[in-house]
């Protein structure tokens, strides 16, 4: 009996150690930090399969609208506010496809995310947007938080004068 416990106490030990880090690392970076109003807002997504398996999954893109649907965006105004996502007609009837990938062990996937198409960053300000995953064990991954300028004139209002 002895043994059993002993086994028992190992497996369990065992178990334990499991790595609670999600098994993806997410960084972003703003395509252009100040943008036209109006004009589309993008984000480069790199998604890192930090885990060692290979990471098979169907991904899908609304027509129109083209994020990955695998993300979670995060879009706060200059206030901290949650910004507004943009309503369509008759989005119950959006078509889109379906891809399916192969995300490798090791490998980075980076991918363009044109954020504004979902979100209303129409109006001049400053937006943070920050991107997360979940795994299918519910751990979730957060990238780094960006800061786009949204302005007029597509100048930055707080850039030195020459």
């Amino acid at each position: 009996m002895q043994v059993f416990y002993c086994f028992f106490l190992v497996v369990s030990f065992a178990l334990c150690q499991q790595s609670n880090n999600p098994p993806f690392k997410i960084a972003i970076t703003a395509e252009d930090s100040t943008i036209v109003a109006g004009a589309e807002v993008s984000i480069k997504v790199s998604l890192t399969n930090t885990s060692n398996q290979d990471v098979y999954e169907g991904v899908m893109y609304k027509d129109g609208i083209g994020l990955d649907s695998t993300f979670r965006f995060v879009v706060r105004d200059e206030h901290g506010k949650l910004v507004p996502k943009r309503t369509y007609p008759y989005e119950e009837l959006r078509s889109g496809k379906v891809s399916f990938r192969t995300i490798a062990a090791g490998q980075t996937l980076t991918q363009l995310q044109p954020v504004s198409a979902l979100y209303d960053m129409r109006k001049p300000g400053k937006y943070t947007i920050q991107v997360s995953r979940g795994a299918s064990d519910h751990r979730v991954s957060k990238s780094n938080i960006v800061t786009v300028t949204v302005t007029l004139n597509g100048k930055d209002p707080n850039a030195k004068k020459r």
